[in-house]
């Protein structure tokens, strides 16, 4: 398996990525802990992982205008 990013939160480990292991899987982590990065370098990274998501998924319908209209009903 790859290497694999993680943040450690209420005394376990969770992974920032999906894992493809099995329930149950026993593993051994190597804990390396990673500096913060500077604010420049985490916006391009979520602007990356954003564009992955609307490649994969496409962009998520926006429900304000309906929302509107049917409140605008019971008026």
């Amino acid at each position: 398996m790859a290497q694999i990013e993680a943040i450690y939160q209420g005394g376990v480990f969770k992974p920032l990525t999906e894992v493809k292991l099995p329930e149950n899987q026993r593993v051994t982590i190597d804990v390396q802990p990673v500096e913060p990065e500077d604010l420049g370098t985490w916006l391009v990274r979520v602007q990356e992982r954003h564009r992955r998501f609307i490649e994969e998924h496409g962009y998520l319908p926006d429900s304000t205008p309906g929302i509107a209209e049917d409140r605008m009903r019971d008026i």
